[in-house]
C-alpha cells in the first residue's frame, strides 16, 4: 500500500503532503550522491575504461522510461553504419556478481529479462552488477567488439564512459521533480544536461518537429503480434479489436501498454503486475480461453509454459535522420580517441539526408 502511495506521490503533478514530509530526507540522499560522484571525479574511487568507445544509456529517474529499445534502437543504427557492437548490462532483478554471457540456453532467471531481447540482435552481451567486470569479460571474449553500450548504467561512475545517453519518458517526464525518497529522481534533474544526447520516446511527433525542448523525440510503434509458441505465426494488431483480450504487463507502467494498445483499436482487459515480474503459469489461470497479448520483455520469461493463447507485442523506437546523424557523429569522433574510424563509418555519419529512415 505504501509504495502505491509512494509512486503516486512520485507523479503527482502538485506537491503532496508525503512528499513534504519526506522532503528532507531527499535532502540528506542528494548529499550523498553528491559526495560519491565527487569521489569518483577525483579519482578517489577507481573508475576504469576497457579501451574502446563506451556508450551509457541511462535516465535520471526511476522506473521505466522505455530504454530497452532504445538500446535496441542504438544498435541497429550502430550495426547499419559498419560497427561491431555490444552490449553489457547489470541483468535487473538478478545482478550476478561474476560475469555471465547471454547465450541461446539463457533464461532470464539467469540473466535478467532485458538482455535475452538485447541478444536475439545477434550481438554479444554479457551481464554483471560490476559493469567494469563485465566490459572486460565481453571484450576478453569477442575481441572484434568496436564500441560498448551500458544499457542503465548513467550512475555506474566506476565504468569511465565516452558518450552519455539520457532517456526520458513523453508521458511520466521528472515526475515532480524531487530526489528520493520524495520524487523519482535518481540524481538532480540537472545532471541530465551532462547527457550528449538526450532522447524522449513518444506516440506522437511534437508539432515543432522532432524535438521537444532539448530532447530528441524517438517515435514508438507497435507491431504485428506473434504467436509465443510459433514466433513465425504473426497476425494484424487488429485480429483482437473485437474480442477484449486480457492484456498482461510485468513493466514499470502497465497503463502505457494498455493504452497504446486501445491507440490501436485493441480494447481489452489490463492484468498489470510489477516490474520485471517473475510469470508462473499460474499467473494466467483466471483469464480463461481467451487471447492474451503482452510485451517481448514479459514474455521472455513465460517461454517455458507457452499456450496457444499467447501473443507477444513488439514495440520499437524509431529516430528521425537528425537524430541518427547526431548519434554517429559521437560514436565518430569517441572512436577516434581510441583508432582512426574507416571512411565507410565517417561516410555513414555524414550522409543521412536522403529521407526517413528507421533504426
Amino acid at each position: 500500500m505504501f509504495s502505491a502511495l509512494l509512486e503516486k506521490t512520485w507523479w503527482a503533478k502538485a506537491a503532496t503532503p508525503l512528499a513534504t514530509l519526506l522532503t528532507p530526507f531527499s535532502a540528506l540522499y542528494g548529499v550523498v550522491i553528491a559526495v560519491r560522484r565527487e569521489l569518483y571525479s577525483r579519482g578517489i574511487l577507481a573508475r576504469s575504461h576497457p579501451g574502446v568507445p563506451v556508450l551509457v544509456v541511462g535516465n535520471v529517474v526511476v522506473g521505466g522510461a522505455g530504454k530497452t529499445p532504445v538500446v535496441q534502437a542504438i544498435i541497429r543504427c550502430l550495426q547499419q553504419a559498419g560497427y561491431r557492437p555490444g552490449i553489457i548490462s547489470r541483468g535487473y532483478p538478478v545482478s550476478p556478481k561474476q560475469p555471465r554471457t547471454v547465450t541461446v540456453r539463457s533464461i532470464a532467471s539467469d540473466v535478467g529479462d532485458e538482455p535475452l531481447l538485447h541478444f536475439a540482435l545477434g550481438v554479444p552481451v554479457v551481464v554483471c552488477a560490476d559493469r567494469v567486470a563485465a566490459a572486460m569479460a565481453l571484450l576478453e571474449q569477442h575481441p572484434e567488439v568496436n564500441i560498448l553500450v551500458a544499457d542503465d548504467a548513467l550512475q555506474h561512475y566506476a565504468l569511465m564512459r565516452d558518450i552519455e545517453i539520457e532517456v526520458i519518458s513523453s508521458e511520466r517526464r521528472y515526475g515532480n521533480g524531487k530526489l528520493m525518497p520524495a520524487g523519482p529522481l535518481r540524481e538532480p534533474r540537472a545532471r541530465a544536461r551532462d547527457c550528449a544526447l538526450r532522447l524522449m520516446p513518444s506516440w506522437i511527433t511534437p508539432s515543432g518537429g522532432y524535438k521537444d525542448g532539448n530532447h530528441h523525440v524517438v517515435r514508438r510503434k507497435l507491431g504485428d503480434a506473434y504467436a509465443l509458441i510459433e514466433p513465425g505465426r504473426k497476425t494484424p494488431l487488429s485480429t483482437f479489436a473485437q474480442s477484449r483480450p486480457a492484456i498482461v504487463a510485468g513493466i514499470a507502467n502497465p497503463r502505457q501498454f494498455y493504452d497504446a494498445l486501445l491507440r490501436a483499436g485493441v480494447q481489452g482487459q489490463l492484468f498489470g503486475f510489477s516490474d520485471h515480474y517473475n510469470f508462473r503459469s499460474s499467473d494466467f489461470d483466471a483469464i480463461g480461453e481467451r487471447a492474451i497479448l503482452m510485451t517481448e520483455k514479459d514474455a521472455a520469461k513465460c517461454r517455458s509454459f507457452a499456450d496457444r493463447r499467447m501473443w507477444v507485442v513488439p514495440l520499437s523506437v524509431h529516430f528521425a535522420p537528425e537524430t541518427k546523424r547526431k548519434l554517429l557523429l559521437l560514436v565518430r569522433d569517441a572512436s577516434a580517441i581510441y583508432a582512426p574510424a574507416p571512411e565507410s563509418l565517417v561516410g555513414n555519419a555524414q550522409e543521412l539526408n536522403d529521407g526517413p529512415q528507421t533504426a
